[in-house]
Parts: C-alpha cells; structure tokens; sequence
C-alpha cells in the first residue's frame, strides 16, 4: 500500500514538470526567442523521463512542410539555448532535462479534417438542405 502511494505520489510530480516544463518552453519560445521563423509554433506537450535525463517536447507548427521542417530544425539547433533559459526560470529543479523535440501533427491533421468536412457539407447547403421527409 505504501509502495502504491509513493508510485501515485511520484507521477504526481511527473506530471506537474511536465506542465510546468511546457509553459515555460512555450513562454521562452513567443517571448524570448525573436525568429520570425518561430512565430506559428506552439508547445503541445512535455513529457520527462522518470529520471529526468530527457523530455520529449512535441510542438505543432503551422504553415507548408518546408516551413514546418524549418521550423523544427531552428527548434532543435536552439536546444540547449531554451534549456538555459529553462534552467535560469525552474530554480527549483536541480537537473534541467536535455530536449527532444519533435513535430507533432495531431492540430494540422485536426484542421485538415475540418476543412474536408467542411466541403462534404457545402454542396449538401448549396441545395437545399438535405433533409429526409
């Protein structure tokens, strides 16, 4: 039983640096960082090791996939610049966990799905309706 709530007790923590980790990524990279290239991208979410070694960032940038994969590589040449600020912000954290960031797809997909849905919809509204009776 107490082995079960130290495992819950940790996952808690967990959970709350990878909150944490993500705000503060997402606030170094709209407010610190000044490359235009940067400026569609958007933190998703932070997830850390249990060690605190890594922490896997997913991001979502919008735009073409040229810009998208040229926002990413800016985003990862700037690794250890954003775990500096990282480390500068969390005082409270003894280890500053190395970046992997990777590009998440899941918002783009989300619009794409929307805007296909759209046009299935237009030509049912263009004639009339399209209801049952």
């Amino acid at each position: 039983m107490v082995k079960l709530a130290r495992d819950q007790s940790a996952s808690h923590r967990l959970e709350r640096i990878n909150v944490q980790l993500r705000q503060e990524l997402a606030l170094a990279i709209s407010s610190e960082v000044k490359d235009p290239r940067l400026s569609m991208v958007t933190v998703v979410s932070v997830s850390c090791a249990a060690d605190l070694s890594y922490a896997r960032v997913n991001v979502s940038a919008l735009g073409e996939e040229p810009e998208r994969e040229q926002a990413l590589k800016v985003l990862r040449g700037m690794t250890g610049y954003l775990r500096h600020l990282l480390g500068e912000r969390l005082e409270h954290m003894r280890r500053i966990p190395r970046l992997d960031i990777r590009l998440d797809d899941s918002i783009a997909y989300g619009v794409r799905v929307s805007q296909l849905l759209q046009e299935l919809d237009a030509p049912v509204r263009k004639s009339g309706g399209g209801t049952i009776g």
